[in-house]
């Protein structure tokens, strides 16, 4: 039988691409996952697999065309058959809906299935809760996009699936089958296969690398220009990122469990937990962290906190130290804006943000979520306190939207109520600071050559060296201290 291949959308809100290259020629053999056409997206030459085993039977689209996402490229005379006229693709069920996983997040690329919520032969209705996925920022509820019956789960629960995988299909009851854009065809990207052509570094500007292997190279620190791509002609795989960063190559063996010495327990590594781990491990290995240690003497800020708990309690609101904290770095921030940046490794450049979103780290029962309170500089502290009691509870009852963990420029965690004196905090990549609020406690200290009783507060502030150099830091610092310490220039 003939099968219609349509060019997948390969990359987040792509409408088209150019086929640059075409590897295989009418009345080639081809194998399933073996590549078949490079595909110009708007963001990098990306390589398509075939994704049946046959006998290429017609080119659709020339080299150098552009063509629709979804339009039919190439048809295959699928093993077995070898004859036919072209015939579009049917769906396996003329209401059968094959359910991709969908782009929930900025930039996602894949996602972990936390739990699925309906069983295989379970009823489902529209919109009804079907499966919790886990981002790289948090975990969301996806609903079914149809009324039906659950034919097969098709994915466990803590695997790890690409965006745009079938995960799950639906009988439908009101006859709407498979449409051919929901319907799979095949993975997108292709192993990379070896060539005669001996790898050669690629030069700056003319880096050859999918979009996924682009992010794995930032994930790790990698600089894609000092790679030498061993795929077809020249690409960089994702064996070679992990090469060059030192990652154990897909394949190797499993090191060998550690010897027991006595009774043990093991828990399952995954969810929020795995994907706290492994932000932070990425985080520890592209930035060159330093740690600045400053105190304040907020005991005046206690005061006007005791002032405002009145205007507080009338509008429902308790106020914390965090209100102040916030208000305080926003302006400090306006003074020294790189500490409100990113660095873009691949263009060059530091992204010095003119907004300011701070994100709250909050511990929750489900891990640590850093949910992100926006535009920071432009409130006051009554609407700041708000805020923050409003995202922690969301965070602490699994209620946070998705954009609420986006766009984060600066990081505060607040390990104060849990006690302790310094931290070490790591950096919430690509940010360049994270600040640590420890626990505010009255001690002695001397002013005007007398020993005195206040209240004082241990900070401790992580940055990026790349970015943010030592005396700029604790300027920085010097600045944030000033403002708490003078808590009216909050008001």
């Amino acid at each position: 039988m003939a099968y219609e291949f349509q060019l997948p959308d390969v990359g987040e809100g792509l409408t088209e691409g150019e086929i640059v290259k075409w590897l295989v020629k009418e009345g080639d053999s081809v194998k399933e996952n073996q590549p078949m056409v490079s595909v110009l997206t708007d963001k990098a030459e990306v390589e398509i697999a075939s994704p049946k085993t046959g006998t290429i039977a017609k080119l659709m689209a020339k080299e150098g065309q552009k063509v629709p996402v979804h339009s039919v490229i190439v048809t295959i005379n699928v093993a077995g058959d070898g004859k036919g006229a072209p015939a579009p693709a049917k769906p396996a069920s003329s209401s059968t809906f094959e359910f991709q996983l969908p782009d929930v997040g900025e930039g996602l690329t894949e996602g972990e299935i936390v739990k699925w919520l309906v069983k295989e032969g379970d009823s489902v209705q529209e919109n009804q809760p079907m499966v919790n996925v886990l981002t790289d920022k948090a975990e969301v509820e996806i609903p079914s996009p149809k009324t039906g019956t659950i034919l097969k789960l098709l994915a466990k629960e803590g695997q790890k699936v690409p965006v745009h995988s079938v995960i799950v299909t639906i009988q439908t009851t009101d006859g709407s089958g498979s449409k051919a854009h929901t319907a799979s065809h095949g993975p997108a990207h292709a192993p990379a296969t070896a060539k005669a052509s001996a790898p050669a570094p690629a030069k700056p500007g003319q880096v050859s690398a999918t979009p996924a292997v682009r992010k794995l190279a930032s994930d790790l620190g990698v600089d894609l220009a000092r790679v030498a791509g061993t795929g077809p002609g020249g690409r960089i795989t994702d064996e070679d990122v992990k090469k060059a960063s030192g990652s154990k190559p897909a394949g190797a063996p499993a090191p060998a469990p550690a010897a027991s010495h006595g009774p043990e327990e093991r828990v399952a590594y995954k969810g929020i937990r795995r994907r706290t781990g492994e932000k932070m491990a990425q985080s520890k290995k592209i930035i060159p962290h330093v740690t600045h240690f400053d105190e304040a003497d907020i005991t005046a800020l206690g005061a006007l906190r005791d002032e405002m708990k009145g205007q507080a309690e009338a509008k429902g609101l308790k106020l914390t130290f965090m209100p102040f904290l916030i208000k305080a770095l926003a302006k400090s921030l306006k003074e020294f804006p790189n500490l409100n940046s990113s660095l873009d490794d691949a263009r060059e450049e530091i992204v010095l943000k003119k907004y300011v979103n701070v994100g709250i780290a909050v511990n929750t029962p489900q891990g640590l979520f850093v949910p992100v309170l926006k535009d920071a500089d432009k409130k006051d502290l009554l609407q700041l306190a708000a805020d923050v009691g409003g995202i922690a509870q969301r965070a602490r009852d699994n209620k946070l939207a998705v954009p609420e963990l986006q766009g984060g420029t600066i990081t505060v965690t607040n390990i104060g109520p849990i006690g302790g004196l310094f931290a070490t905090p790591i950096i919430n990549h690509p940010e360049v600071a994270i600040l640590g609020v420890m626990k505010a406690q009255e001690r002695p200290v001397v002013r005007e050559g007398k020993v005195v009783v206040r209240t004082m507060l241990n900070l401790a502030l992580a940055f990026d060296h790349r970015v943010v150099d030592g005396a700029e830091a604790a300027s920085f610092m010097n600045t944030l201290v000033k403002h708490l310490e003078n808590p009216r220039t909050l008001v």
